[in-house]
């Protein structure tokens, strides 16, 4: 009972505060059968407490490369009504990676939450208790200082040596506010990210964190990285024979997509990628589609994987060094 209680403040939080649902708004929220439903439900009776009107929509689980990224009709015709929309699809990004929802959001015409591949630990501990307030001032100036670059570093004590360019690409506050129109968050949040130019990323990716679709891994996984794609990967295990197939196998698996820092001091390091990519200092690299960014590189899937005690320059700034957070040091 109490973890019902728990869900039930949390989603009070998220509908009131952080999406500031008002009286009359329409909330749409895209569950699969992987689902907690108990999340949806304390969502939706935190929606009907404000004055709006829910709708629970329920579409099937996806795997990796299975329409991963895609949502059905029905649903993107669903998209045009609401005021709100709310991923919470278990399995898969399907819920937020969608071309649909990336328009409506361009057009300023909905304000998105993304608690996709999250259940209700993502909501009671961790990252779920930070501040959020203070969260998304902090996300303001580093992404005001990251519109500016051109330039984007990363390395890592294993052997991560990352370059590629950054000009004019939109940079990304999710750090638990979109109370805005044209807004997006997510809940557990706290990032900022953006997507390099499409073919310039080149190096090395030493990955030794978790990775969306496959989890911890006990053993690094070494990409070499050209033109902005990933055309060798190495490693020891079940999650580099893993990621070796999903690489050979699902279309555009290998573009790299995305460039996060994570600002949550409270995030977990528990081996779940939705919970570590948020933790203060962790940086995450993704894989696959990048329409979500305002990229042309369409692929089933968009797979983040975290990089530990990173080290970030833009512009050859430091913003993140071994782990830290260090933009703001003088």
């Amino acid at each position: 009972m109490s973890l019902i209680i728990e869900a039930s403040v949390q989603a009070r939080k998220i509908i009131e505060q952080l999406l500031a649902v008002k009286a009359g708004e329409e909330v749409i929220i895209v569950c699969d059968t992987a689902t907690d439903m108990r999340m949806a439900y304390a969502l939706a009776a935190a929606v009907q407490a404000v004055g709006a009107e829910y709708t629970i929509c329920m579409i099937p689980s996806r795997n990796p490369g299975d329409k991963s990224t895609n949502i059905n009709k029905i649903i993107e015709s669903a998209y045009q009504g609401a005021d709100v929309s709310i991923g919470l699809t278990r399995s898969s990004g399907s819920s937020i990676y969608n071309q649909a929802i990336w328009d409506r959001l361009k057009a300023k015409k909905i304000r998105h939450c993304s608690m996709v591949m999250r259940d209700m630990d993502n909501w009671i501990k961790g990252g779920a208790l930070a501040d959020y307030e203070a969260l998304y001032a902090e996300g303001e100036r580093l992404a005001e200082l990251w519109r500016r670059g051109k330039t984007i570093e990363i390395t890592s004590p294993l052997g991560t040596d990352l370059k590629a360019t950054i000009a004019g690409e939109v940079v990304y506050v999710e750090c638990g506010k979109a109370h805005l129109p044209g807004m997006q968050m997510a809940f557990s949040d706290g990032e900022v990210s953006q997507m390099p130019n499409e073919g310039s990323a080149s190096g090395r990716l030493v990955i030794d964190g978790p990775i969306c679709y496959i989890g911890s891994h006990a053993e690094p996984i070494t990409l070499e990285v050209a033109n902005g794609k990933v055309y060798s990967c190495t490693g020891e295990g079940p999650a580099a024979r893993r990621l070796k197939q999903i690489l050979a196998e699902v279309e555009n698996a290998a573009n790299i997509a995305e460039i996060g820092i994570g600002l949550n001091p409270l995030s977990l390091r528990n081996g779940d990628f939705e919970e570590e990519k948020k933790a203060r200092g962790n940086v995450h690299v993704a894989l696959g589609a990048n329409v979500s960014y305002g990229g042309t590189v369409y692929s089933p899937v968009h797979m983040d994987m975290v990089i530990y005690d990173a080290t970030v320059k833009i512009d050859g700034k430091l913003i993140v060094e071994n782990g830290k957070i260090v933009f703001e040091r003088e």
